[in-house]
């Protein structure tokens, strides 16, 4: 036997091991993605409406993430075509996602612009989105909805571009301030974006006169 078979022989398998997972970088894999991933499903799930649409999140990190569904007859305007508002629905939630990358998971929407390109047929809805910028309080992020056929082919549908706000800034300057833009618990929960009273839109505040009435 040879002294290069012998060192092969007399080589420890632990410190082989270790030698090969070096030599192999997918067999050092961080597995912190894959919770990360986990943890954001199971946020995702934790909303009624999403459950209802039957939404799962394929990526998430790294200053993105990635959304889709199936599509069905239920999520259908009359044409044919997936409804305007389940793309808005995949717009606002994947931006918000991507967000929560780079500011936590104490967020919520301040407000996003979507473009439809092309009727939505297919049989997957795709949202992919990513941070363009982020800062202490904000986050302003990009998504394109894509749409896949049975064979794979994907098309691009919309694209959508939004800002994030960060639930956790001072008081009184952003979402969780005493000021009409920090109506909103300071815990995380989502902030209803429709008016506080009970008259119509516009009605003030908090009370049930209009604005300024009192």
């Amino acid at each position: 036997m040879t002294d290069t078979e012998r060192a092969g022989v007399d080589r420890d398998p632990a410190a082989a091991s270790d030698h090969d997972a070096a030599a192999d970088p997918a067999a050092a894999c961080d597995p912190a993605p894959a919770f990360a991933l986990a943890a954001a499903q199971k946020g995702l799930d934790e909303q009624p409406f999403s459950r209802l649409l039957r939404a799962r999140l394929t990526a998430f990190g790294d200053g993105g993430a990635t959304l889709e569904l199936d599509i069905r007859e239920e999520l259908l305007q009359q044409y044919g075509f997936v409804h305007g508002g389940v793309l808005s629905y995949a717009a606002d939630n994947t931006l918000t996602f991507a967000a929560a990358t780079a500011l936590g998971p104490a967020i919520v929407t301040g407000g996003f612009s979507i473009q439809y390109l092309r009727p939505a047929r297919g049989r997957t809805l795709r949202a992919r989105a990513d941070v363009v910028h982020a800062g202490r309080r904000q986050a302003v992020c990009r998504c394109d909805l894509t749409v896949l056929d049975a064979d794979g082919t994907e098309r691009l549908c919309a694209v959508a571009q939004g800002t994030v706000l960060s639930l956790n800034g001072p008081t009184g300057d952003g979402p969780t301030g005493d000021g009409p833009a920090g109506s909103g618990p300071a815990d995380g929960r989502p902030v209803d974006n429709g008016p506080a009273g009970d008259g119509p839109a516009g009605s003030g505040p908090a009370g049930n006169a209009p604005a300024g009435g009192g």
